[in-house]
């Protein structure tokens, strides 16, 4: 299933020409597949199902939470993971029913919770004992049971040694803690413990990667049940689940990133391949720990759904040495190019020879770059690029830092072009000012 594609000496995003696009609409602009969110949310349900566990695709909506998008998911049957009010309020008005919506935050807030029970939505991620303790207050005051599911801390032994490692141990209860907290829970008459989840990191390439944490929440839902009857309902590998066509940075990534090449393979299939090989691990382990009744595989995937759906469609506005300077710009890809590297498109076809190129953005901070070293086919100003893998931590993390955010269009599966967010313009900044 290829979104990009040459044809008539023109690049076309599912049959539209970005050239006549750009021309069109001006640049910088987001562009979006309906038939890519919808292919890779179906992917991950077909690969995730392939055994006989049951499983859950829970969407993070922080990854994009458009309302368009959020409207495709619920309407493919998918739930919904949201970390603040707004957005759980906008995933009821997308069409997601309160049953289907998960809310976690690192630290709860009693009002907070009295309002998502008061909506209906009753499913919480639990990261400290003290939000049990938050928890059951909320639901006393408003009268309604809630689920919980309590996040396990990832240490070093299952995350190595690394800065992101590190900081990520903040989050979490302790594995020698979550039996308190299901005793905690166990003496409420508002609480339900139904789950457990973990994290293991961005952009995990490697199955075996999720496989410490696994074993550990397996065993740990084996003490549940053994010593307080508890079964749990699920284990949730939380997010991670990798965009097959983009790549973590590394020394060889590093090498692959100067070439520039294409991702191998239908991204769509090599997504399914990954979530059956996650799924068949999972049910190795579950099996290994002899539970009576083996809890669902849950993930909650974002980037993995969203990230290849959607492309950033930039000008090349000057040329500095070996520099290029676009019109767009790291605040509207807000992850690191030195953490992530995603593929870089011409709009023209290459045609003859290539050189290096470090790819700057729009701003005068000193860290807007969006690529170094990129081997690219040669370019003069006012070509167009296409920056890949844009569809996930990009348009939810758009900043306006020197400049204002660009607009945000979906081709619908009809073939129709849709905006589903404009520009941003002066008012976005002086609205204050008139009211």
């Amino acid at each position: 299933m290829e979104l990009l594609t040459y044809h008539n000496r023109q690049l076309h995003f599912e049959g539209k020409p970005l050239k006549t696009l750009a021309e069109e609409l001006g640049t910088p602009f987001f562009l979006l597949s309906e038939k890519r969110i919808r292919a890779n949310y179906e992917a991950l349900v077909r690969g995730l199902s392939s055994t006989e566990l049951e499983t859950r695709v829970r969407y993070c909506s922080k990854t994009n939470n458009e309302a368009a998008v959020l409207k495709i998911l619920a309407a493919c049957g998918s739930q919904v993971l949201v970390s603040h009010l707004a957005e759980a309020q906008l995933a009821l008005d997308s069409g997601f029913s309160s049953h289907r919506i998960a809310y976690q935050r690192p630290v709860l807030r009693e009002q907070d919770i009295c309002e998502l029970l008061s909506s209906g939505i009753d499913f919480l991620h639990a990261f400290r004992l003290a939000d049990l303790e938050v928890m059951e207050s909320a639901a006393s005051r408003v009268g309604k049971k809630t689920r919980v599911s309590l996040r396990l801390r990832a240490d070093s032994l299952a995350r190595g040694f690394s800065p992101l490692a590190f900081l990520s141990r903040r989050l979490g209860i302790r594995k020698s803690e979550i039996l308190t907290a299901a005793e905690r829970i166990g003496r409420s008459r508002w609480l339900s413990l139904v789950g457990i989840n973990f994290y293991q990191g961005t952009q995990q390439e490697r199955v075996d990667r999720y496989l410490p944490l696994s074993r550990r929440a397996l065993a740990l839902a084996g003490q549940l049940h053994s010593q307080m009857g508890i079964r749990l309902e699920e284990i949730n590998l939380g997010g991670g689940i990798p965009s097959p066509s983009l790549r973590r940075f590394g020394l060889l990534n590093a090498i692959a990133q100067s070439k520039n090449p294409r991702v191998s393979g239908d991204p769509v299939s090599n997504l399914e391949r990954f979530a059956r090989q996650l799924a068949a691990a999972f049910h190795r382990e579950a099996q290994a720990a002899h539970l009576p009744s083996p809890p669902a595989l849950a993930v909650e995937p974002g980037r993995a759904i969203a990230g290849n759906a959607g492309i950033l469609v930039t000008r090349i506005r000057a040329i500095t040495d070996n520099w290029l300077f676009l019109d767009a710009s790291r605040n509207h890809l807000g992850e690191s190019p030195v953490l992530l590297v995603r593929e870089v498109v011409p709009v023209t076809p290459p045609d003859g020879g290539r050189r290096f190129y470090h790819l700057s953005g729009s701003t005068l901070n000193t860290m807007d770059f969006i690529g170094l070293w990129r081997r690219l086919p040669r370019v003069v100003e006012g070509d167009l690029l296409v920056l890949c893998d844009a569809g996930a931590y990009s348009i939810s993390r758009a900043s306006r830092y020197a400049g204002l955010s660009p607009a945000v269009y979906l081709v619908r599966d009809t073939g129709l072009l849709q905006i589903i967010r404009r520009a941003e313009a002066l008012s976005d900044l002086s609205q204050i000012l008139s009211e």
